[in-house]
């Protein structure tokens, strides 16, 4: 059976309807929530409770790959409402590699899930032929009471569209470490040396939680591979709402912003696990403020859900955002550098 070559990344949102989503196994009546787009957890009826699972690898990065996977499956779990609990990772290295490469892994799993709180159940480790790198998928369970969960596809239209942090903190911090030596000359030390430490910064778990607790937020989501403005698109589906936004109210850290011209790509459209992104009621605002404020997290309100279209402002001028997910990160990895 032949197709379409797959371009590298996550593939697109067609391809999952007509391929992926269609071959979930069999049914069961207590599936609350399955496979959709931008839906990024799964949620099971357990009585009492419900359980929230997600699956996620860490396919761009060479370095801290275990801090990263540990981080991104809580992040996906805890943006549903879900306190993660227990994880499963499957380890897999590269021909050739040591022991100290294992041991640099499962310290860095190890130390985020302290951190969070989370167990390390089980999974699988290996080394595998034909890897240039390692690959560590993550399997996050989580519980949330019942009427406590939220969703990506509960944005309304009127609601305010609230980030955390910074644009593309993922992926700065990704390049600063791929990229270190060809970046040097031309962004310096000081920069590359704060954009690595953004990794630091990749767990949602506070605010997503805190917000969920004490404020009216009707969705969350975890924005990816294609950076705010890809959550923001499947948000938009999850939703079946529109979006406005303004460009300049997005943050971006300095440090993002210079290695992302030295390298000619969208801040945007950079992986930015560690961004929250949330809609929540005008109504309530102040409440949510109130909760990132008192966490000391940085946070934005860069536009408001609308009934229909997808739209951002950018230097006064309205600008239509095209559906397709792009992700900067795969063509960031190896394209070369220009000296100016």
């Amino acid at each position: 059976m032949c197709g379409m070559v797959l371009p590298i990344g996550k593939v697109s949102i067609d391809v999952l309807k007509r391929i992926v989503f269609p071959c979930g196994g069999a049914k069961s009546k207590r599936v609350v929530l399955g496979p959709a787009v931008g839906e990024d957890a799964a949620v099971i009826d357990a009585g009492d409770r419900f359980l929230v699972v997600a699956s996620d690898p860490i396919t761009g990065a060479s370095k801290d790959v275990g801090w990263y996977a540990v981080n991104v499956n809580a992040n996906d779990v805890a943006v549903r409402g879900a306190r993660p609990l227990f994880l499963t990772l499957t380890v897999l290295l590269p021909k050739g590699a040591d022991e100290g490469l294992l041991e640099e892994v499962m310290r860095g799993a190890d130390s985020a899930a302290k951190e969070l709180g989370v167990s390390i159940v089980g999974g699988h480790t290996e080394v595998t032929p034909y890897l240039e790198q390692p690959i560590v998928c993550g399997t996050m369970i989580g519980e949330a009471e019942r009427g406590k969960i939220v969703t990506t596809g509960g944005a309304r239209p009127g609601d305010l569209i609230v980030v955390t942090k910074h644009a593309g903190l993922e992926g700065a911090s990704i390049l600063a470490w791929e990229r270190y030596n060809e970046l040097l000359s031309v962004v310096g030390r000081e920069t590359l040396e704060m954009a690595k430490k953004f990794s630091r910064e990749l767990s949602v778990v506070r605010e997503a939680l805190a917000l969920n607790e004490k404020c009216k937020v009707t969705a969350m989501h975890d924005p990816t591979e294609g950076g705010v403005i890809g959550g923001l698109i499947e948000l938009s589906i999850a939703s079946k709402v529109g979006f406005r936004i303004e460009e300049w109210k997005i943050p971006v850290a300095e440090e993002t912003r210079r290695i992302c011209e030295e390298l000619s790509i969208n801040p945007f459209r950079l992986i930015s696990s560690g961004m929250l992104l949330a809609t929540v009621e005008k109504e309530d605002i102040e409440a949510a403020a109130e909760v990132l404020n008192g966490l000391g997290v940085q946070w934005s309100i860069i536009g408001e859900v609308t009934e229909k279209g997808r739209v951002m402002v950018r230097d006064g001028k309205t600008v239509e955002v095209e559906d397709e997910i792009v992700e900067e990160l795969w063509e960031a990895l190896r394209k070369p550098i220009v000296r100016r």
